[in-house]
């Protein structure tokens, strides 16, 4: 699905400028990016999540989305690392409902699932030497 004329928002714009929770967001994607290093299948562990792979048209390496509340979408936007930069994980919203939401229910619902992705990467890479971080959920 092309996603081009979507109107994608992130937790600064839902919750203004000095948005609370965006550093509790930045200080999950920072501690989870470098584990989702280890997805091998997108779609399943979109499927894992509940989640659908995406086409956003940004140059991603891959995207999923998940409908959290019923017109509410986070996505998960991941580009791995090459000879020059790191991986990056961004974070994204959209719906018609979005600003119906609270950054602190956002936030939550987006540690939530990198979390899940995290138990997605340890039950799909048995008996491989991973990141610490996949073994604390």
């Amino acid at each position: 699905m092309e996603l081009k004329d979507d109107k994608l928002v992130s937790l600064h714009q839902v919750e203004g400028v000095v948005s609370p929770h965006q550093r509790q967001v930045e200080g999950a994607v920072n501690a989870r990016k470098e584990a989702l290093e280890y997805v091998a299948d997108v779609s399943k562990l979109a499927e894992f999540i509940g989640g659908k792979v995406e086409s956003l048209g940004f140059g991603e390496d891959w995207a999923i989305s998940k409908e959290v509340f019923p017109g509410v979408q986070v996505l998960f936007i991941f580009n791995h690392a090459d000879e020059e930069f790191p991986s990056n994980l961004k974070v994204l919203f959209r719906g018609d409902r979005i600003k119906l939401m609270k950054g602190e229910d956002l936030a939550g619902f987006v540690i939530l699932y990198l979390s899940h992705m995290l138990r997605y990467v340890r039950e799909s890479n048995p008996g491989r030497k991973l990141p610490e971080v996949c073994y604390r959920v």
